[in-house]
């Protein structure tokens, strides 16, 4: 039960950080959706880090990795970017250049906190 407590607390903070980042970059002029890399970004590079440092630790994952982290993070909201992105035939590469960003550096960003824990 305790579990479900952090993992509830955690997500909760996760979400109102990523509405933070989202309402910051609300103003920035680019094509790409940059609040959603942003966050992904670091919880891709957190993710890895923590994970790492929480072994033994039992309420370190339930409230940061799977709470504020997967409340941070957002994989839906990726999907309906690149969703919308890929029915407009005048944004196909911004859809590549923006899917190279978020799964290369995200995958870069985790395998760098990995090697560094």
């Amino acid at each position: 039960m305790i579990n479900l407590l952090l993992v509830m607390v955690g997500g909760g903070l996760g979400a109102v950080v990523r509405a933070a980042v989202t309402n910051s970059c609300k103003n920035l002029r680019t094509q790409l959706p940059i609040a959603t890399l942003i966050v992904n970004l670091a919880g891709s590079f957190l993710i890895s880090i923590i994970s790492g440092m929480a072994i033994g630790h039992a309420f370190v994952s339930p409230l940061l990795v799977t709470g504020f982290l997967g409340g941070l993070t957002t994989f839906s909201t990726l999907s309906s970017e690149l969703s919308q992105m890929l029915m407009n035939k005048t944004k196909l590469t911004l859809f590549i250049i923006y899917s190279l960003l978020q799964y290369g550096l995200c995958f870069a960003a985790c395998l760098i906190g990995y090697h560094l824990v």
